[in-house]
């Protein structure tokens, strides 16, 4: 006897895969905001690299900086997320046709 795959348990897998990559991808982004807020923050408000105690930074510098502690890190663990969520999006209406 040959055992026929249920459909519906197929969904409930692919299912159960798209909500733990979800989880996880959502998790990075809020460590990366923890880090972010550890390694360039003062009382909740943002300290950029390198600024010297005392002195105003440059625009330049802040712009740099914004850039490169915050942005650019937000930035890419965002656009991961949303790829993952967008490709959980794309085989669920795959699925659904």
């Amino acid at each position: 006897m040959t055992a026929h795959p249920d459909h519906r348990h197929g969904c409930c897998n692919l299912d159960q895969l798209h909500r733990a990559e979800i989880t996880v991808a959502m998790n990075w982004v809020i460590r990366i905001c923890q880090d972010i807020i550890r390694d360039h923050s003062h009382k909740t408000f943002w300290v950029p690299t390198g600024a010297a105690t005392g002195t105003a930074p440059t625009v330049d510098h802040l712009i740099e900086s914004a850039r490169a502690d915050v942005l650019g890190k937000l930035r890419r663990q965002i656009d991961g997320a949303d790829a993952i969520i967008s490709n959980a999006e794309h085989e669920r209406t795959k699925r659904q046709r």
